[in-house]
């Protein structure tokens, strides 16, 4: 597998999202992006909290990773609301949280918030996860359709995230992909603003990720992104590669 990731402030005066990969030859490769939510920099210590709680409990990979991944988003919500209790700076902070483990023929994805993940096969992008968030419930129900709910004043309504309740579950996804096969995490400072079809031709048309990473966020940008823009690109090459 190659992979490269991002993340970059863009027009806000901090960056408040958090990008994380690790591969270690014992165990595969993991890859995850968080946004902070609070201001000041509550945001951005809420994603930290949740990045250094999904690194700590994903270390011992066990037969069944998915649950390693739903008690790290657990620990990790644990963890935020200790510390917004703790500090009455940090009280009402919040973070999405996307993270995946990767192996040669499937990755298990867990999510929760808005940020997401897509699969990119041949001419296909579809999104794997499913947004925690007002605009998405609409959609889902019917009362409004993708693009309204991309234009609609309250599409920043979160409606479940990390360190705001003390009971919750994030989805989880099992996924198969192929040689080839390439996968993008990221915030919504990217796909608030690039269709899939914005972000679909700029893949096909750069093999190197690591200046997909740049040629993405500058797409993001140039459109009007006006939120920090992080993202994560892991594509399946067959075998493990750092």
């Amino acid at each position: 597998m190659r992979y490269s990731s991002l993340s970059e402030k863009g027009r806000r005066p901090n960056n408040e999202d958090e990008v994380f990969t690790r591969f270690d030859p014992r165990y595969p490769l993991i890859a995850a992006v968080s946004d902070g939510m609070g201001g000041h920099a509550a945001g951005e210590v809420a994603s930290r909290i949740s990045i250094e709680a999904l690194d700590m409990w994903t270390r011992e990979l066990c037969d069944a990773p998915q649950n390693v991944l739903v008690d790290a988003f657990f620990n990790a919500n644990a963890q935020v609301i200790s510390a917004a209790e703790q500090e009455k700076k940090y009280r009402g902070m919040g973070a999405t949280l996307v993270a995946a483990i990767f192996y040669h023929d499937h990755f298990i994805t867990a999510n929760i918030g808005d940020s997401r993940l897509y699969l990119v096969s041949g001419n296909d992008m579809r999104q794997v996860t499913f947004d925690h968030s007002y605009v998405q419930e609409l959609v889902r129900r019917g009362f409004l359709t993708a693009e309204e709910a991309r234009n609609h004043p309250r599409k920043n309504v979160i409606t479940r995230c990390i360190g705001t309740e003390s009971s919750f579950e994030p989805d989880v996804f099992y996924t198969r992909w192929n040689p080839k096969d390439l996968v993008l995490l990221c915030s919504d400072g990217l796909c608030d603003v690039l269709t899939e079809a914005d972000m679909l031709s700029l893949i096909q048309r750069e093999t190197d990720l690591d200046t997909l990473c740049r040629s993405l966020y500058a797409a993001a940008y140039e459109k009007g992104s006006s939120d920090n823009i992080s993202l994560v690109l892991v594509r399946n090459e067959g075998g493990v590669e750092l």
